[in-house]
């Protein structure tokens, strides 16, 4: 079975990035197929870009995984978007799963918040895009696949 893990470039701990806090985001201007990246920025000041690899599995099936820059705020980063304070207070990360005969990848990510809020990116059933889903997004949700369809496991 291939194993299609989140791309780090050399990040150490998206979990421990993470565990400091998110205090805004932002994305690129969405298309009609839906939007290609994601950036978070954290209390320290670093901003973590996300966005997706698409692979080959068996015949013309593809699936994705996301990728994960720690990028400056002056390479071309979309104006923040500010979060609640709860966002500072994260809870819990998880990644998400999807696994099948052939491979499991690791296509979407969960962060939660102590108000028991969630954020969700996780790659599209459009190729090359990510989809969004939190209490603060406005948007569609079009999942690479139905959320039952997610194993869910901690993020280390």
């Amino acid at each position: 079975m291939q194993l299609l893990e989140f791309d780090t470039e050399g990040i150490c701990s998206i979990s421990s990035l993470l565990r400091q806090g998110i205090v805004g985001y932002a994305n690129d201007t969405p298309t009609p197929r839906g939007i290609s990246t994601v950036w978070l920025f954290l209390t320290d000041n670093s901003v973590l870009k996300i966005y997706t690899r698409m692979h080959d599995t068996v015949g013309w099936n593809e699936v994705g995984t996301l990728v994960f820059r720690l990028v400056g705020k002056d390479e071309n980063v979309p104006k923040i978007v500010p979060l609640p304070q709860a966002w500072r207070d994260i809870a819990g990360i998880e990644k998400m799963l999807v696994v099948d005969d052939d491979f499991t990848s690791e296509s979407g990510l969960q962060v939660s918040n102590d108000l028991g809020e969630v954020f969700t990116i996780v790659c599209s059933a459009n190729v090359y895009q990510i989809e969004v889903l939190a209490p603060f997004f406005y948007g569609g949700f079009l999942p690479e696949y139905e959320m039952s369809h997610y194993k869910y496991m901690l993020l280390q």
